[in-house]
């Protein structure tokens, strides 16, 4: 029996945020687009595993801290009795189906065609999509965006891959609140799921290989979250620098077998493990050489700065590249490269992107940090802390802070770090500044409404143009 053939202009491999912004680009300059995506909708591992899940719990730790706070803002007697999780659940995922019907709206409004199955290379200009119950399709494109994304890291160790040893995926189905949890993996996805689990009562134990949580981050602000959980009255227990030899199960508890930084054996037992040891590109399960493609040595796709592969005619962004694992990059990545495809270019090659930690207290960051420092002498680091900021007192956090990075010849602003209360709205304004080669006076020059948290990064960035007119001895 033969297999039936469509035929496009475009089609992508996913239906995630690496994928889809690219194919409304092109669909709206008249593009014939198909979306292939094996999910049970439009959005990807960023909707229903990952940012939007993730992001949807964390609110709700976000309002227990707030109760448990409450006495220091008046409030008489604030008592926090429990979660109900089938509630929070389904709060979850009427807020998916929103988004997914949102998508598959966008795409049908734009005549873009979304096929529910699993694409695999057949050559160049051919996918064979796969589904359960269907026969097989073949699609034919002149042009493809291959965008599978990415999946969570497998730990090589004896026992982590046990059924019932969670994925940060199976830690957001909330399916339970253990009594005693332990996280292995100290970087962006532990240390936001330590957050919601804290939050929710579990005690929480992090493992880290590394000698410090969130190695990818200014070690600056990686100690001062570190500090904060410490000093806790329940606090996160970060141990770093272990080495865990295995994973047991045994009567329903399970134990974690490591060698601690002083090289004393550990036995921690508890009532759960998670494993959030980072992601890699979902790229394993399709046929890149069929393609023409090679991939490189951690699995990703190489591309150039329009995310081309060797292949001129089918493009990679978002996870699958490697390059940056996050939503709104693939978004951009996806945008760029439909640009290519169409022989136009409004958006810069090169991307200024800010990332944030939603843990508590929340971090963001955008462009170079202190370890930049040692590299580029001419480049300086002035900090600023939220006490000295009256919207951060009424808030109740006097404990954050926010630091730059700057040039002392050029006053150009190579990059911002702020930990504490609004992190993730803060770090927008100077991304925007780094990302078109804005000065010190870029900002000094523009005047932020009082009292609000804005003014955090307002009188950093003053007290930095200070101390660049004293260098040079110019009246101010």
């Amino acid at each position: 029996m033969s297999v039936e053939t469509l035929k496009f202009d475009v089609a992508t491999i996913g239906g995630g945020p690496g994928a889809t912004p690219g194919a409304e680009v092109l669909a709206r300059h008249n593009k014939h687009v198909a979306i292939i995506e094996q999910g049970d909708g439009l959005g990807g591992t960023c909707l229903f595993e990952g940012c939007i899940p993730s992001k949807i719990f964390l609110e709700t730790a976000h309002r227990i801290r707030l109760m448990q706070a409450g006495s220091q803002f008046g409030i008489v007697n604030p008592t926090y009795q429990g979660v109900d999780l089938p509630i929070l659940r389904d709060r979850k995922r009427q807020i998916l189906d929103i988004r997914v019907h949102g998508a598959q709206t966008a795409c049908d409004r734009l005549g873009i065609t979304v096929i529910k199955g699993q694409a695999d290379f057949v050559d160049p200009h051919h996918l064979v999509v796969r589904t359960a119950n269907e026969p097989d399709l073949l699609v034919e494109a002149e042009y493809i965006l291959a965008a599978p994304g990415s999946s969570s890291r497998p730990l090589a160790i004896p026992g982590a891959d046990s059924v019932g040893v969670w994925s940060s995926a199976e830690a957001l189905q909330l399916s339970d609140i253990p009594e005693s949890l332990c996280i292995i993996g100290g970087g962006y996805i532990g240390v936001e799921l330590a957050t919601l689990y804290h939050a929710l009562g579990s005690r929480v134990h992090i493992l880290e290989m590394a000698p410090r949580l969130l190695l990818t981050e200014d070690p600056i602000v990686a100690q001062h979250l570190m500090s904060a959980w410490t000093q806790a009255a329940s606090p996160v227990v970060v141990e770093t620098g272990v080495n865990i030899s295995h994973i047991d199960e045994i009567n329903g508890q399970w134990q974690v077998h490591y060698t601690g930084s002083q090289h004393q054996e550990v036995l921690l037992e508890v009532d759960r493990v998670l494993v959030a040891v980072g992601r890699v590109p979902n790229t394993q399960g399709l046929s890149w050489a069929k393609a023409g493609i090679t991939l490189g040595s951690r699995g990703e796709v190489p591309v150039n700065e329009y995310y081309q592969t060797i292949v001129p005619h089918v493009y990679a962004p978002g996870d699958a590249n490697g390059q940056m694992m996050l939503a709104h990059a693939a978004t951009r990545q996806s945008q760029i490269a439909a640009q290519h495809i169409l022989g136009v270019q409004t958006f810069a090659t090169t991307m200024t992107v800010p990332h944030v930690i939603f843990s508590h207290p929340e971090i963001a960051a955008v462009g170079a940090d202190s370890r930049a420092l040692a590299e580029h002498p001419n480049w300086k680091l002035t900090t600023w802390p939220y006490r000295q900021d009256a919207r951060a007192l009424i808030v109740g956090d006097a404990s954050g802070f926010a630091q730059i990075i700057w040039d002392e010849d050029t006053h150009q602003i190579k990059g911002l770090q702020i930990i504490g209360d609004g992190a993730g709205e803060l770090v927008d304004e100077l991304t925007d500044v780094i990302a078109h080669g804005g000065t010190l006076e870029t900002v000094v020059e523009t005047i932020h409404p009082h009292p609000t948290m804005n003014e955090v990064v307002s009188e950093l960035v003053a007290a930095a143009w200070e101390e660049a007119q004293n260098a040079t001895g110019t009246p101010h």
